[in-house]
């Protein structure tokens, strides 16, 4: 553990149970073709993305890269995530 003391030992796992959930779920959600991914393939193909927000209004728009190239996976999985039913 990083620290002598409980509390931030209980933050930093319980920190890492919901990013292990999350990346969970993401595997879930993509296509079958893409479930067996490492985490370190995520995170390069889906996350280390470039782009910016982008401010129009009152809305924001995270505009990326037109040249990435797993873009289409990138929106799949975010289309697929948009229509789950929480509640």
């Amino acid at each position: 553990m990083t620290s002598s003391q409980f509390i931030p030992n209980y933050a930093r796992m319980m920190l890492s149970v919901l990013a292990y959930n999350l990346v969970s779920l993401m595997r879930q959600l993509l296509p079958a073709q893409h479930q067996r991914l490492q985490v370190t393939n995520l995170r390069l193909w889906l996350f280390k993305v470039a782009g910016k927000l982008v401010t129009s209004g009152r809305q924001l728009y995270l505009k990326l890269s037109r040249h990435h190239v797993y873009q289409d996976l990138f929106y799949q999985l975010l289309a697929r995530i948009q229509a789950l039913q929480w509640g």
